[in-house]
């Protein structure tokens, strides 16, 4: 990250978070998961300061608050009202059966949202919101995340049924009506919940701290 993550830690709670009405709709989104673990984790920078965003942030239920892609996808997200963000990943772990397919890993349950287009000018040294009249962050009270095993692939039978004919790329967004959500997510609420593991892994393969400076003189 080009800003410091633990930085913006301590201000998350003071943000502008507010109760978000919606339907049950869902929209999925592309994060790239890491090379080096078995779990389908997000990127994990190999040092610091980084251009990665540790988006989604499973850690705290949160999209769109640490960094600023998809500012637009994410205002869209919200005029839309829908609820569920579904987390899909082209695998690129350490499970050979799984590499280089589509699968949805997870999912968020948004519930809050927050304007955060002021804490991105003020701590990020890149941001794509500067000409938007807002940028949104949404807040989950549901954060499920399951094993590569588990996961829901992207079969080219279930993107026909979605009516999805385009290939899947990282700004690839597919929006489902509430009957396409609800097959998905009794799919992986059928799974185990591992979420916490995948904060675990996450800070395991964490790079040495981005702030040595400021730890040094603590």
């Amino acid at each position: 990250m080009a800003t410091s993550y633990n930085s913006m830690i301590g201000s998350l709670e003071s943000a502008a978070w507010q109760d978000y009405r919606a339907s049950n709709t869902s929209m999925v989104l592309f994060y790239a998961s890491d090379p080096v673990s078995l779990l389908p984790i997000r990127e994990i920078p190999e040092e610091f300061p980084s251009d990665i965003i540790p988006e989604p942030n499973y850690e705290t239920g949160t999209y769109g608050y640490f960094g600023c892609n998809k500012s637009k996808v994410r205002n869209a997200f919200f005029k839309a009202k829908i609820r569920y963000i579904l987390f899909m990943t082209k695998y690129a772990g350490t499970s050979a059966d799984h590499n280089g397919k589509y699968y949805i890993t997870g999912y968020y349950r948004v519930n809050k949202v927050a304007d955060v287009k002021r804490v991105h000018i003020r701590n990020l040294s890149e941001y794509s919101c500067l000409d938007e009249d807002c940028c949104y962050a949404m807040r989950a009270d549901q954060v499920r995340f399951v094993s590569i095993e588990d996961a829901f692939e992207l079969t080219d039978k279930v993107l026909a049924s979605w009516d999805y004919k385009t290939r899947i790329t990282k700004q690839t967004r597919i929006s489902l009506n509430d009957e396409q959500t609800a097959v998905v997510l009794k799919y992986l609420d059928s799974k185990d919940n591992i979420a916490d593991e995948y904060t675990a892994e996450t800070e395991r393969l964490q790079p040495v701290s981005e702030e040595p400076e400021d730890e040094s003189e603590e």
